[in-house]
């Protein structure tokens, strides 16, 4: 329905990324595959750089790796697939951070038991490592869940799991954008399939008053046998085939609109005696091809027919309809009695208006409507480029 949808082929990179489908191909399978892939990369290149960077034999190099490694996935699948369900995604927010203290107290523990292992498997000579290794066989455990040590870990431990919690959590936004973002979409074209669905009901109902209404002026006409007859019989029928027909698309082009509504003006007026106050001024000379959604201010128009001319010798209408560069402007007042409440005004047919300039001209248009006591106005201007 809404065409930026179907044939936006240049779509910016969070929108295309959006419109990917990643719950269809993020099967179980493929997501140990990822997580797998995620631990080599990091793992590799962590022992990549001790080997190469610090001058570590390879097989110690691969050691502090893996310790690195085991740290890193406890505290991540503990955190994200234990801690933040009962935590976080239940809007516990201190038992969340409590928990990534946790977090913090295990990977030191971890790595302190880690460290003892290479100590007493490993002869590491490098000076800075190996004095490392000896503080740590000193350390008990006491020590190393101390407040002091507690502080003294927190740089390595947000240095060592951060490109993990990162890639977590960005992967994480972009599902979240995802799902989101198509929410809103399938929220958006029910919203617009519910508008055409209360259009078209809003066709059913007004055509069959509009028959009526018409029809009898045409009875009155041929009684006289009125010339203006073959002519009201022709503006009744483009109408009945511009609702019936030309309407059930997106866009119109504006001239057809501008036609149709002169036409229901033209057959409006018959209802009347000649005296009666009804300006109908329509300039579509510069409209070209520009479109328009259909039917889109008739409601303005119907109901200032309907509430409208209702005093004796002081009724009017005044409609005023302009196209200048690429803007649409609508001018409709009417008379009214006081008497009648404001929500009798337009019912489900304003409302319909509303909502489908709010979703098919969004920051392009301006909708006023004013009911001044005697007199009811209403003044849009839509921006159709």
């Amino acid at each position: 329905m809404i065409s930026s949808y179907k044939k936006n082929t240049t779509q910016p990179f969070l929108e295309r990324l959006a419109n990917f489908d990643l719950e269809r191909y993020y099967t179980p399978w493929v997501r140990f595959f990822c997580h797998v892939a995620m631990w080599l990369v990091f793992t590799s290149m962590l022992q990549l750089t001790l080997f190469l960077d610090a001058d570590l034999p390879f097989a110690q190099a691969s050691a502090f790796a893996i310790r690195s490694l085991v740290c890193n996935m406890i505290v991540f699948y503990f955190f994200f697939y234990v801690a933040v369900p009962h935590t976080l995604l239940k809007n516990r927010i201190i038992l969340t951070f409590c928990s990534f203290i946790l977090c913090i107290y295990i990977w030191i523990i971890v790595n302190h038991y880690c460290l003892l292992f290479i100590a007493y498997h490993f002869d590491v000579q490098e000076p800075y490592y190996r004095r490392g290794l000896q503080s740590n066989r000193l350390e008990t455990i006491w020590y190393v869940l101390s407040p002091r040590n507690f502080f003294i870990g927190l740089s390595p431990v947000f240095y060592s799991i951060s490109p993990f919690f990162f890639t977590k959590i960005a992967f994480s936004i972009m599902r979240f954008y995802s799902k989101w973002y198509r929410s809103e979409r399938k929220s958006v074209q029910l919203e617009v399939d519910k508008l055409d669905l209360e259009k078209d009901f809003l066709k059913a109902q007004l055509n069959p008053h509009f028959l009526f209404n018409t029809l009898n002026s045409l009875y009155g006409l041929s009684l006289r046998g009125d010339q203006q007859t073959p002519e009201v019989i022709t503006q009744l029928s483009a109408m009945m085939r511009y609702t019936l027909y030309e309407s059930n698309v997106e866009m119109v082009p504006v001239t057809k609109e501008l036609h149709y509504l002169q036409n229901y003006v033209s057959l409006e007026k018959m209802r009347y005696k000649q005296n009666a106050d009804i300006v109908c001024e329509i300039n579509g000379a510069k409209a070209g091809g520009q479109l328009i959604a259909p039917l889109l201010t008739f409601t303005f128009v119907e109901n200032a027919f309907k509430y409208g001319l209702k005093k004796r010798n002081r009724g009017f209408v005044k409609l005023f309809i302009s196209v200048e560069d690429g803007r649409f402007y609508f001018s409709i007042i009417n008379d009214k009695q006081q008497k009648e409440k404001k929500a009798e005004f337009g019912g489900i047919g304003l409302e319909n208006t509303k909502k489908r300039l709010h979703l098919l001209y969004p920051q392009r248009h301006s909708l006023s409507i004013e009911d001044k006591g005697e007199t009811f106005c209403v003044e849009l201007m839509i921006n159709l480029r």
